[in-house]
This record gives structure tokens, sequence and C-alpha cells, in this order.
């Protein structure tokens, strides 16, 4: 890094160590530590806070997020066995989600913000009353693999790593269980826009769509290695498949094509534009790719230079991407442009949320134990 790239006032904390080689008994290990605390020195005076509020109650890892419709209100859940409900202006806490035994990997409001569902790895989830800031349901199962809420009704949905699926209606507790088709961890799943079908993927490679109603199987595909992540686009017509990255229809199951650029074997993550149907897969190796589905075609590729963790879209064609050197990449699919980088986090980015429907805000949890807001221009 030149010179020029630290400010003043921190070149004057630096303190530059001459050698003149005269002590021949030098310890090899002193020299050593010098190196990795000069290294320590340089990483952090890289890394710009730009962020305009920090969260830093959590004392470890921050693995999930999510805002109220207002965006005035965060939930934020980490490896501290914690869950944390707080104003998002003030970074003050309203309440605390206590009473979890392991990590809190997902945490979510229902669609009017009346709850909030926290889940842990050891599968307690817990529904908590945000307006009297109090637990109003709970229940302990196996171990828990994804949570989340029906986008219109007070409807929690949950996979666990035995393959079943649960369906509660709240903050009755009703429940429905969509059964493991081969006792496989049902690893990842989405809802279908019309609110009555899911899709879910399995550890095992099957991929099946559920009618939640009628608790039973409209298809189901074991073709696949292992899935690990999907999406479904707008009209409910396709699914986009990871690691894979299949495009799957949805009328029966069947494999359309294969969204991988000729040095890829799999991705990590993949998403669909809700306006624009276009699909962005990020892969370990840190390269991002936006295709149009219909024609099969890459539209935009472009690499940075660490491996992407999670995607989030944006109004219309912006898209954040996080990655593992702790930065937020605000990009425009449509241009295939970056439009800027959002830095402060010293570890990966492991969720992100966004704080209005333009996206002027966002919110960002990380390894590092901090959450972060930024503004977004």
């Amino acid at each position: 890094m030149d010179d020029q790239d630290i400010p003043e006032d921190e070149l004057e904390d630096i303190e530059v160590i001459y050698s003149d080689g005269e002590d021949a008994d030098y310890d090899e290990q002193q020299a050593e530590n010098m190196i990795e605390d000069s290294n320590e020195v340089e990483i952090e005076a890289e890394v710009i806070d730009l962020s305009i509020l920090t969260f830093s109650k959590h004392t470890k890892s921050v693995f999930c997020s999510d805002v109220n419709k207002s965006g005035q209100i965060a939930v934020t859940g980490g490896e501290d066995d914690i869950a944390y409900v707080w104003d998002t202006n003030s970074g003050d806490v309203l309440f605390e989600c206590t009473g979890h035994k392991d990590s809190v990997t997902e945490a979510c409001f229902n669609y009017d913000g009346q709850f909030v569902a926290t889940g842990d790895m050891a599968g307690m989830i817990q529904v908590w009353s945000v307006e009297e800031k109090k637990l109003v349901w709970c229940f302990e199962g196996d171990d828990m693999e994804w949570l989340f809420w029906h986008p219109k009704a007070n409807v929690l949905l949950c996979g666990c790593h035995s393959g079943d699926v649960y369906v509660w209606q709240m903050p009755q507790g009703h429940c429905k269980v969509l059964p493991s088709p081969d006792n496989a961890a049902a690893t990842c799943a989405k809802l279908l826009p019309n609110g009555k079908q899911l899709l879910a993927g399995y550890e095992d490679g099957n991929l099946q769509l559920w009618n939640i109603k009628e608790v039973t199987s409209e298809w189901s595909n074991s073709q696949f290695h292992t899935v690990t992540n999907v999406d479904v686009n707008e009209e409910g017509l396709l699914a986009v498949v990871a690691p894979s990255s299949n495009i799957v229809k949805l009328a029966d199951g069947k494999v359309t094509t294969t969204l991988l650029p000729n040095e890829e074997t799999e991705i990590e993550a993949a998403t669909f534009n809700r306006e624009t149907g276009v699909v962005a897969t990020g892969s370990l190796s840190g390269q991002l790719c936006v295709w149009e589905v219909g024609k099969q075609a890459l539209r935009h590729q472009a690499r940075i230079e660490c491996s992407v963790t999670v995607l989030k879209w944006g109004p219309a064609t912006k898209i954040f991407i996080g990655a593992t050197d702790g930065a937020v990449y605000v990009c425009d699919v449509k241009t295939g442009s970056l439009l800027e980088t959002l830095t402060g986090h010293k570890a990966d980015v492991l969720s992100i949320s966004l704080l209005d429907p333009d996206g002027k805000r966002i919110l960002t949890t990380s390894d590092d134990a901090t959450v972060k807001i930024f503004n977004v221009n």
C-alpha cells in the first residue's frame, strides 16, 4: 500500500524499525512477530469505516439480520446464543431474545412486524411480541436448518436436519409437518408467489415441490449432488438452484439450463431479480455473473479479489454483494458497473438487510461481531 493511501495522522502513529544487521543473535521468532504486528497495523489502516452506525452488543459472529417494514427496528442473532431487537436510529436495545442454547442463525419479523422469530442451530425456535417485548411461543425440536415467515400471514416455516419441514400457525402454534422424503436434511426452501407451495432442497440432492395445504409432494427431482440454496422468479415459473446453478421449471421439476461460466464448477449463491428476471450468481472464487435466463446468455461478468458470501437485490437493477474481505460491493447489473464499495467490517459479511425500499440504507452483519448501517448513494 502506498504512503499516500494512509492519512497523515495515521502515518504519525506507525513506527518504522531499521536494522543495521550488527546483532548476529537476533531472534528469528521476534522478527516474525514484528512482521505479523506490522501486517495487523497495515490491515487496520486499510479498513476505512464508512458506516453511520455500529451495533456492538454481540460478542461473537453475527449470523443473521432482519428489519421491520418501517426500517426502524432491527433484529440480529449470533454465535453468542442471543438475538437483540434494537432501534436502527439510535442503536439502543429494545429487548433481548434470551434462552437460546446454541448460535442464533435465523431471526426474522413477520409480515406486519407484530412478531419476531428467532431460531438456533440446536432447534429452539422462539416467537416474541415486539410491542409487549415478551416471549409468546416456543418450540424445541431437531437441529434447525432455516426459518422464515409467510409474507402475508402469521405462518412460520422451518426446515430441520431430520428433513422434516414444520409449518406453524401463529401464535396458536397449530402445526403441519411436510415429512422428510429420505431422512436428509432440509437445507433450504423458498415459498412460491402463490403462498401455497414450497420448494425445498435437501442435503442428498433432492429438490421437492410441496403443496402446503394438502401436505403432498407435487414432484421430486433427485438428480442434484446437493442443494444449498434456491430462489424462485416473480411469476413462480422457474427456480435457480445452488451450487449446481441449474434453472428448473416449477411445473414439472425438469432442468432447462445451467448458468455457469466456463471456469466455474459451482456457485455459492444465486438469486432472481424480481423486476427484470435476470439471475445473479456469486462464487467462492469471487466471480459475479448476471444472466439473461430466457436467452441463456451471460450479460455481465466481474471478479472481486475474495469470495462472495451473500447477494441481496436492491431497488431496480442494484445489487449488494457481501464478501469475505468485509466489504459490500454495490453494483448496477444493467450497466455492469461498480457503483460504490462500503467498507467498515474486518471479517466476512454474513447478512445484508435493506432498511428502506429505495435502498438508501442497508444493515450488514459480520464475523467480526459487529452490525453496521451504511448510507448508500
